[in-house]
């Protein structure tokens, strides 16, 4: 006898089978009972969603020799008809094979004759949004007033591709895709049935993987039992998919928070010539995260995660190592690896890409991470992690100048703490020391450069060695650039250096950039004092409301 597929065998045959179409099966059973069945229906939803299924139910309920009526028997033989697909008053066309106006025109002639046997002729027209636009024109008018014995159900997946017209001549049904919970009960059913042994994690994959079709769910199971017999393992279904394995996923998880790049890479390399599906790795691998976020911020998760007691644990001890932010940056990362790859014709370079992205997510600097960043150094100070002194009710900085120079020597450097993770604490308020002069900034100036390329600040640090100090005065530092580009290139990033120099001197300075093509020779600053005495230069400042920059020295 031919091998029947799982999927066909265990097409739902009254509206209690349907699963997950609460509200469409409700209103079409509502609407047998009150006598109020329409001339024509638009059944529209994804794939194996049970569409033409209910289809042939609704024809069966009417066409019974009990009915019309919800539960029709299954055992006369208008029902036995349509079960055995041999029906004589339903005429099912497939529109993607029919799509023309002769085929139209051949259903205007047939539906003058009356049913054979039972109560309607009912014709369901599948993938109707395939017809042609001349095919739609004519069927028209049959659709809008058909003789009282004719019933049209039409199917499709994209009802915004058909006319207006055809809209507004039927009563719409949208059928939604199946949750998780409706398609696992739904297979431990068909299981049981089958004498098939598939533990609950088994179940939950599928339907993780049938992407809310119960068609796809069932013909999935029905591969895995071709593959392993009666009883399904985890490990079987991962094999019959193309799957990565939750043990790759953890330990790829572990490799990011460690921040080993080779592993990760090499990891990657073994999935791709494994034969892995990298689409299907990174949803699994986002489907990951979001169990750990889930576990980080839900005591009971039980509900949410519907996963075995040993991969819960393993998802609760890994999860003691990320913070919910990060958590969340990831995913978002992820995410965008997911949508790369519907547009790439090469996914393994786009998800080592993603893979390095997901490596330096910390290096993360948008307005969400600092937001983040912003809010832990505020939890440290509040639970005493950070030291804050006060004196006469205001903050007080560490005195970095002082330690500079205290150690002074022609080629001494600032002393910068090695365990600083960020730029100044913003937490505290602004100081200001008008003891600081042009000549300690000067001769620290390469503890600046040295601090940004420290934090990986190349590009900042390379302008900056184009720059010199020329004037300090009320807490604004006027830098000279030689190349007019360089200085342009560091106003963009000005905010970056006023918080180096922050950390290094601990002051704030408000920092300026001019453009000169010859740095000052000589102490400016007396050259300066005695030029401010000119009556002319005075005039000059007083008259244009400016002030003097630089001397330039004329050969």
């Amino acid at each position: 006898m031919t091998y029947l597929s799982l999927y066909r065998k265990w097409r739902p045959d009254t509206f209690s089978d349907i699963a997950g179409q609460k509200s469409v099966v409700k209103t079409l059973k509502n609407a047998i009972q009150f006598d109020r069945i329409t001339h024509a229906y638009l059944f529209c939803g994804p794939r194996g969603t049970g569409k033409t299924s209910t289809a042939k139910i609704l024809t069966k309920a009417l066409n019974c020799q009990d009915g019309p009526t919800v539960t029709p028997c299954n055992q006369c033989e208008s029902c036995l008809n349509i079960k055995d697909n041999n029906p004589v008053d339903m005429i099912e066309i497939d529109a993607a094979s029919n799509r023309g106006i002769d085929k139209i025109r051949e259903i205007r002639e047939k539906i003058r004759s009356s049913p054979l046997k039972g109560n309607y002729k009912v014709y369901i027209i599948d993938e109707v949004h395939m017809l042609t636009t001349e095919a739609f024109n004519a069927l028209l008018k049959t659709l809008e007033e058909p003789p009282s014995y004719v019933l049209f159900i039409l199917a499709t997946t994209e009802p915004h591709k058909l006319l207006p017209t055809i809209l507004s001549r039927c009563q719409r049904f949208d059928f939604s895709r199946l949750s998780i919970t409706d398609i696992k009960d739904r297979l431990s059913y068909i299981c049981e049935q089958e004498g098939i042994k598939a533990d609950n994690e088994v179940l939950s994959l599928i339907a993780r993987n049938a992407d809310g079709g119960m068609r796809d769910a069932i013909s999935i199971l029905d591969q895995a039992i071709s593959y392993s017999g009666d009883e399904i393992t985890t490990n079987d279904l991962e094999a019959v998919l193309g799957l990565v394995s939750n043990q790759a996923l953890f330990e790829l998880t572990e490799i990011i928070f460690d921040v080993q790049m080779e592993r990760a890479l090499d990891l990657v390399n073994q999935i791709v010539n494994q034969g892995k599906d990298i689409k299907r790795f990174v949803n699994d691998l986002i489907y990951h995260f979001r169990n750990l976020l889930l576990v980080k911020e839900c005591e009971s998760n039980e509900r949410l995660l519907d996963l075995t007691t040993d991969k819960n644990l393993n998802l609760v001890e890994q999860a003691k190592n990320v913070e919910t932010f990060q958590l969340l940056q990831l995913i978002e990362i992820a995410n965008e690896i997911e949508s790369d790859l519907k547009e790439t014709t090469q996914p393994r370079i786009v998800l080592e890409m993603g893979i390095i992205k997901l490596i330096k997510f910390e290096e993360n600097r948008s307005l969400v991470g600092i937001l983040e960043r912003i809010s832990r150094l505020e939890e440290r100070i509040n639970n005493g992690q950070i030291e804050v002194k006060t004196m006469d009710n205001k903050l007080k900085q560490p005195d970095i100048k002082a330690e500079v120079n205290k150690s002074k020597t022609p080629t001494s450097k600032a002393t910068v703490s090695s365990n600083s993770e960020s730029f100044p604490e913003e937490n505290k308020e602004p100081v200001t020391d008008s003891s600081l002069t042009l000549s300690e900034v000067k001769n620290n100036w390469e503890d600046i450069l040295d601090y940004l390329k420290k934090k990986k600040k190349m590009r900042l640090q390379a302008l900056l060695r184009d720059a010199t100090p020329v004037k300090l005065e009320n807490n604004k530092l006027i830098i000279a650039f030689e190349h007019e580009f360089h200085k342009d290139s560091v106003d963009q990033e000005k905010e970056i250096l006023t918080k180096v120099i922050k950390k290094i001197f601990g002051i704030d300075l408000q920092v300026k950039s001019v453009f000169s093509r010859n740095k000052p020779k000589g102490n400016q600053e007396n050259s300066k004092e005695e030029i401010m005495q000119h009556q002319l230069v005075k005039e000059a400042v007083e008259v244009f409301d400016g002030e003097v920059v630089q001397i330039e020295s004329v050969d």
